[in-house]
């Protein structure tokens, strides 16, 4: 019995890691006369700031908005 439930919980854990990994975030940044995707695959916090950082290096004025964040491929 104890051979079973922990086969059963590995197998579980094994599914929610394989369905969090094929989801991705993809988060837009804009602010004058620039915009920068970020992409994180794990956390959507981590692709707003690689948006927000992108975003303010090819600004001319560092200040940036996110615009969208959605679930990627």
């Amino acid at each position: 019995m104890g051979r079973l439930l922990a086969s059963i919980f590995v197998a579980t854990s094994l599914l929610a890691m394989a369905s969090s990994e094929a989801s991705a975030w993809v988060c837009l940044a804009a602010g004058v006369s620039s915009s920068a995707y970020g992409r994180d695959y794990y956390n959507v916090v981590d692709a707003k700031l690689m948006a927000l950082r992108g975003c303010e290096r090819r600004s001319p004025i560092p200040i940036c908005t996110i615009m969208w964040c959605r679930p990627g491929r």
